[in-house]
Formats: C-alpha cells, sequence, structure tokens
C-alpha cells in the first residue's frame, strides 16, 4: 500500500473513531432508542425514566400499561453507562423477577440489547434451573425473588465460604423489582416490603415497576413516609388505538366437574386466534380436552399451558403458543395461519408476547383481568373480544378471594364503557382492591431479615419467601410389567435428567396428590451421596410406603424441599400431571 494512502486511511480512521465518541457523548434518549433498541419513537415515561434514574432520582416507582416497554426504560439509562464509560449509576444492575419463565425470556431481550454495544457485557441467570450468577457479580444478573432474598441474606449453599459476595455484589447494583403487582398475598409482600425497607437504609439504588398495582399495595409499600419521604413515582400512558369489545356472560365456563361452551361459542374459537384463561390446573385441563375432541383438532392447532408441566415440556409448549399466535420477532409482527387455541391458567399473565384476537377468560380479580387483557389485541391498530364467564360458587372463586372477584365483576357489571386498553381507567378499575402487607409478618420478616444478614445463615430452608414451601417431583418413566425395586430406581434416576424432568409444586398440591390414590408416588431421592470406587455421586433413596402403607392428610411423609419420584404413567406431555386433584393453579 502506498505510504501516503497508508497515513491518509489512518487519519480518516481516527477522525471517524472521534466523531463517534462524540456522537455517543451527545446522544440523547431519542437516538439511544433508535440505534440499541431499534425504537423510532419514545413514550414519555421513558423519557422521565432515563432523565430521573441519571439524577439519581431513587427510589423510583413505575407504573405503566403492559406491552409499553418498561424493561427498555430501566436498561436505556444503565446500558449508556457502558457507551460513556462512566458508571454513575451502578457498575451492576440486578432484574428481580416473580417467575423462572419471565427471568429466562427478559434475560434473552437484555442480551440481544447488550450485543450491539459491547460482546464484553455479561448477562447471567441465576434461579434453581439456571444457576449461573450466584454471586451476583455478572455487569446484568437476571433473578428471581427468592434467589435475591437467598443472595441478600447470605443463605445460598452454592456460594460455600464466600458467603459475603452475593451481599456486597447487591449492595453496589441497582436493583428493579419488575411485576410487583405479582406479590400480592400478605406474606410476600411483606417479604418485599422488609427488603426494600433495608436497601433503603443501606442507600442502595432501586426501582419498582408494575402496570397493575392496586393503590392500596402502593401505600403499603411505602408506608413508612420517614424512610420515604421521597419516592419518584413515573406513571406513563401510551397512545393505544384499539378496539376491544368485552361481553359479560351469566353461566359458569365449567361447573359441576363439566365445561359448558355452547357451539356457538366453539365456532367462535376455532376461528380466531383464541386465548382461554381459567384459575385452576384440574378446569384447563378439562376446557383442553373438550374442545380438542369436539373440534377434532391435531396437537399443532391446541396447546395446554399451567405450572405443573415438567421444565422441558414447559418450555416447549411455551414456544408452542407463541408460534400459534400472532406475536412480535425482532420487532417484526408475525401473522401465523390456520386454527391457533391456547388454553392456559394464570402462568401467561406476565412475560409472554403474543396478540389473540378472542381471549375468553374466568373471572378473576381486576388486576389479574388486566394482566390477561393485555395478551388480547396488544398491538397497535388490532381488534379483538374479551369473554368474561363468572366461577361457579363451589370453590371456583379459589385461589383467589371470593370478595376480590365479587368487587371486579360489580364494578364490570355497572362500567358498561369501560375500555381496557385506557391506562387511567384501568387504575381506577385495579385500585377497587385491597391489597395489603400484613403488618405482623413484615415486623418478623425485617426481625429475621437482620439476623441472616448478620449470622449467615447458610441453610435456605430456614427462611421464606412465600408461605408454601417447595417439592420437587421427578417424572421417571418406570417400565410396567417389571419388578420394582430401589435398583431399578435408582438405575432409572441416573438415565434421567433429573433437571428437566421435575416439576416444582407447593406441600399442600404433593398430599393432595400422595393422598389420590390414581397417583403413583413411593420413593423419596433423600441425598446424594460420592461414591469413592465408582467416583461418581449416587442417589440415595428411600420406599415411603414401607413403614406405613395408609395415606393420611397432611402425611408427614410428603415434606416441603424434598425430591419425590412420580410415575410417567401419571404424567402426560399435553397435559401434566393426571389426575389433577388440586385447586390451587
Amino acid at each position: 500500500m502506498n505510504p501516503v494512502t497508508k497515513i491518509a486511511g489512518n487519519i480518516d480512521k481516527i477522525f471517524e473513531n472521534r466523531i463517534l465518541k462524540w456522537f455517543n457523548k451527545k446522544m440523547d434518549v431519542n437516538l439511544f432508542y433508535k440505534k440499541y433498541f431499534n425504537i423510532d419513537a419514545i413514550f414519555s415515561h421513558q423519557q422521565e425514566m432515563w432523565e430521573q434514574v441519571n439524577k439519581n432520582r431513587f427510589p423510583i416507582l413505575l407504573k405503566a400499561p403492559t406491552g409499553s416497554g418498561k424493561t427498555e426504560a430501566i436498561i436505556a439509562p444503565f446500558l449508556k453507562q457502558f457507551i460513556d464509560n462512566k458508571f454513575c449509576i451502578a457498575p451492576r444492575l440486578i432484574y428481580v423477577l416473580p417467575m423462572r419463565g419471565l427471568v429466562n425470556s427478559i434475560a434473552e431481550r437484555i442480551k440481544s440489547y447488550t450485543e450491539k454495544i459491547s460482546k464484553n457485557i455479561s448477562v447471567e441467570i441465576q434461579h434453581g434451573d439456571i444457576p449461573n450468577a450466584p454471586f451476583f457479580i455478572a455487569d446484568i444478573v437476571v433473578t428471581t425473588l427468592d434467589q435475591f432474598f437467598y443472595g441478600f441474606a447470605r443463605a445460598c449453599n452454592q456460594v460455600g465460604r464466600h458467603i459475603d459476595m452475593p451481599a456486597g455484589s447487591i449492595a453496589s447494583s441497582m436493583v428493579v423489582f419488575d411485576e410487583a403487582h405479582m406479590y400480592r398475598d400478605e406474606f410476600t409482600f411483606s417479604i418485599m416490603r422488609a427488603l426494600i425497607e433495608i436497601l433503603q437504609k443501606c442507600h442502595i439504588t432501586f426501582i419498582i415497576m408494575t402496570a397493575t398495582m392496586p393503590k392500596s399495595l402502593e401505600e403499603s409499600l411505602f408506608e413508612d413516609q420517614e424512610l420515604f419521604n421521597e419516592v419518584t413515582s413515573i406513571t406513563g400512558d401510551i397512545p393505544f388505538k384499539s378496539d376491544i369489545k368485552i361481553t359479560l356472560e351469566n353461566e359458569p365456563l365449567y361447573t359441576y366437574e363439566e365445561v359448558c361452551i355452547s357451539e356457538k361459542l366453539l365456532n367462535k374459537i376455532k376461528e380466531h386466534k383464541t386465548l382461554i384463561v381459567v384459575n385452576q390446573v384440574k378446569r384447563a385441563q378439562k376446557i383442553y380436552d373438550e374442545i380438542k375432541e369436539r373440534l377434532r383438532l391435531t396437537e399443532s392447532e391446541i396447546v395446554l399451558l399451567h405450572s405443573r408441566f415438567t421444565r422441558i415440556d414447559r418450555m416447549h409448549h411455551e414456544a408452542k403458543a407463541i408460534s400459534m399466535i400472532p406475536h412480535k420477532k425482532e420487532g417484526k409482527k408475525i401473522f401465523p395461519k390456520g386454527t391457533g387455541i391456547v388454553v392456559s391458567t394464570q402462568v401467561l399473565e406476565a412475560g409472554i408476547d403474543f396478540s389473540a384476537n378472542l381471549l375468553i377468560t374466568e373471572l378473576a380479580p381486576a388486576d389479574s383481568l388486566i394482566q390477561r387483557a393485555g395478551r388480547c389485541s396488544r398491538y397497535e391498530g388490532e381488534s379483538g373480544e374479551i369473554i368474561v364467564f363468572p366461577v361457579d360458587n363451589e370453590r371456583g372463586y379459589l385461589p383467589y378471594k371470593k370478595e376480590h372477584l365479587e368487587r371486579t365483576f360489580n364494578y364490570l357489571k355497572s362500567n358498561f364503557n369501560f375500555n381496557i386498553k385506557d391506562f387511567e381507567q384501568v387504575c381506577n378499575f385495579v385500585n377497587i382492591l385491597d391489597y395489603k402487607a400484613n403488618d405482623f409478618e413484615a415486623r418478623d420478616t425485617l426481625i429475621d431479615l437482620y439476623e441472616c444478614v448478620l449470622y449467615a445463615d447458610n441453610i435456605p430452608t430456614n427462611i421464606q419467601v412465600r408461605k408454601s414451601k417447595p417439592v420437587t417431583l421427578v417424572v421417571l418413566d418406570i417400565p410396567e410389567g417389571v419388578r420394582i425395586n430401589e435398583s431399578l430406581i435408582k438405575e432409572l434416576i441416573l438415565k434421567t435428567d433429573l433437571k428437566e424432568h421435575s416439576i416444582t409444586v407447593n406441600t399442600d398440591i404433593a398430599w393432595s396428590l400422595f393422598n389420590n390414590e390414581g397417583i403413583d408416588i413411593q420413593w423419596e431421592i433423600k441425598k446424594w451421596n460420592y461414591n469413592e470406587k465408582l467416583k461418581k455421586f449416587e442417589p440415595v433413596i428411600i420406599d415411603i410406603m414401607k413403614s406405613k402403607k395408609i395415606k393420611t392428610t397432611e402425611d408427614e411423609r410428603i415434606g416441603p424441599f424434598r425430591t419425590y419420584i412420580i410415575n410417567r404413567k401419571n404424567y402426560e406431555k399435553n397435559k401434566g400431571i393426571v389426575p389433577d386433584v388440586s385447586l390451587i393453579i
């Protein structure tokens, strides 16, 4: 190459780099969103969040509609630090969500943004299925409330002797609690309130985000006005043009073990991209069977979602559900052809980004209905219909409180012109609910948290985020017609990917399943021992039916934080555990 040409090329490169540095330094929020998020026009709450975060106006409460880019609102100012190489907000971000499924999808979404800025920005997942960041030391950690709680209290077996590291990482992070409305039960909400009080006292920056938090819950969360004398509240609304009709039915969709779907409604379901949401797993299974049989559908035309699938099947069904209903991919709308019907419990109230034309739902509290409505006519210019069915009087209201369903139904009956896509009207709607923290539990939880932080309890079973404690069920393919003994069960366990083929349920559900004569739960994986001779870990299993054949309510053989084997004959890939006997989701 000619020396003069080479010098000129180097000068051009230097000049280009200087222009790029100047551009990044001067880049405003609009240019950032366009360049890195491929978003041409931002919403007012995204603009305000950019400004308030950069001014360090913490804590921040963001209330904005579903699908309005709350995640981007938080990620944008944080990632801008990597461009400026100035970390005035915090050197890392911890993004806390209520469910593992949400963690996985949000982490992928965040990665798609960070890769456009730098391949060196680390994004890690930390939860039971994917425990990749026990120390919380990645640039961005996406985690569940349970894992964040264990990390803060220094109660995670993964960290071994390094018990101070997770707490130290949290202390130097910006913490985001997304989908905060989902912590509405009194016990979990009291835990969250205790946590944010400690964060505030420790001067750790945090943000709470929600689409449907009632005023009562917000006031209860920041009840200590001396501690939270300056909370930056941002309310977002988006100009959304869509036509959604809401119809209230008089008779239940499911009653007395029977599905009540008319031929007229059945035809409407087949003609539209349809989402059906009910409040209990057993109902969802029955409705799935009924529609599939009456419409003679193939497995490619209908899918069932709920919480009692194995991890591998749950991921498959979620991906299938998204592929069947209009959705967005890389910012573009995808409209699948053919019949598409998703039957689900409330597991999809947050995190799944698709847009059904027809939503059929059982009555639920106002905030849950809004979340379900967020999956109907989700995108600009769409039209759709929401049909709300009452529940039967025989415990049909569970897992919710009966009075919350009654208030919701009465509001809908009295407000014929309610626009479920108008955020101001949505806020008024959810404010009819009276969720709040339990003051006594919050105080006790605060004391427990302080003790855990001071004394570092390394047994996570001693502290809990939810009243219901978990039990793990491993679905094992036990062959029929063979003699079942301890050796066979051990052999099958070693051949099975336990993480992929396990289901987490709470103890009440495990008791219900164990006490059902149609369910085969006989073996418990007690622990794992290392075999020095074979140089590998082996399971220690026990036959829980050996010493006592009779099953009783709340049987002591079924307990929290334990792992049991459930026979494959009691599990169907497309339906989950069968028969399902619990009234809980």
